[in-house]
């Protein structure tokens, strides 16, 4: 789906640029709408669980806050610095949260599902802070961050969406006789429907922006080639093989870690530094996929590790597929 509104969306750009253009004002609305349908899924009650897990928890975040902005700084600085707006751009899509999807690579690889969950839940919730702090902090030198600007743009398109989802869930669960459970697989293809959207506009807008040149090739597709190979690949020996985490656990948090929420990036990048940053995310978003589908091949040919992190059980001990209502459907 990634794949196929990309295309659409090249020749959509070249012929009508025009009569897209006035769907951006709603950009935030797409956002706010994605972010609930996905907070109804998530039992944020779960993080509770973050004390009883603290070292798996803490090598979900520092890779997530920590090893992938920073990775894309590195690659940033190395390749984009010609194009300041897409260095800042793809500095951003590094500190946003994991994507809802990291639930279902993780259940289809047998992985620790509810450690996918509570990953999701943390760094959506931590994303509040993280997003504009890192983004100053690291994209600063290429454009003008605006942090309270930011700040009220996360406001409406990840605290007030959250705070929705989650009331919504409570509703569901009191107004029925059957577990809110029953619900959930209807709100997936609203977050996905909203990100397709979401991606569609920002190729289609920007598509008329890129400038011909024999190095545009090079800056928008070079860096995410390397940065998820990386980035997977990076998580998964500092998890399996230097923590010794279980397959399980690992699986967990490669796919948090390096699935990051780009239709959010793109949105708050989009609003916040300008409608060119926005350009590489979409092109990452390609890359992620692609990626993900490879490293799913991997896994799936390599022996399970018993050993763990800890000497507690894994979260959520038995091996389950990702459950039908749980992630981002086919959100980037």
């Amino acid at each position: 789906m990634i794949v196929l509104t990309v295309v659409a969306a090249i020749p959509a750009g070249k012929l009508s640029p025009h009569s897209i253009k006035p769907l951006t004002p709603y950009m935030l609305y797409f956002i706010a709408v994605m972010i609930w349908a996905m907070s109804v899924t998530i039992k944020f009650s779960d993080l509770s669980l973050t004390f009883k897990k603290g070292k798996l928890i803490g090598c979900g975040l520092l890779t997530n806050f920590i090893f992938l902005p920073f990775l894309c700084y590195a690659l940033a600085v190395a390749l984009m610095s010609q194009y300041p707006l897409y260095a800042a751009g793809f500095i951003l899509m590094g500190t946003v949260p994991c994507a809802g999807m990291n639930v279902v690579w993780t259940g289809l690889l047998k992985g620790d599902v509810a450690l996918a969950l509570l990953l999701g839940a943390l760094t959506m919730v931590l994303g509040i802070v993280t997003i504009p702090w890192l983004t100053v902090i690291l994209a600063g030198v290429y454009a003008t961050v605006d942090i309270l600007g930011m700040l009220n743009i996360l406001l409406s398109v990840l605290i007030i969406p959250i705070a929705l989802g989650m009331i919504t869930r409570s509703i569901l669960q009191k107004a029925s006789r059957q577990s809110a459970e029953h619900y959930l697989p209807a709100f997936p293809p609203i977050a996905a429907i909203m990100a397709m959207i979401l991606m569609f506009i920002m190729v289609a807008v920007n598509i008329p922006t890129i400038p011909v040149t024999g190095d545009i090739l090079l800056v928008l597709l070079v860096p995410p080639l390397v940065l998820f190979p990386i980035a997977f690949g990076g998580v998964y020996i500092f998890c399996n093989r230097i923590l010794r985490c279980a397959e399980r656990e690992t699986v967990a948090i490669v796919y948090s870690s390096g699935m990051k929420h780009l239709p959010l990036a793109m949105g708050v990048a989009f609003v916040s530094l300008g409608q060119q940053a926005a350009l590489p995310i979409a092109v990452a978003a390609v890359f992620q996929t692609l990626n993900a589908s490879l490293f799913y091949r991997i896994f799936q040919s390599r022996p399970r590790s018993a050993s763990g992190c800890t000497s507690e059980p894994s979260i959520g001990s038995k091996a389950r597929p990702a459950p039908a209502g749980l992630g981002l459907g086919k959100q980037a």
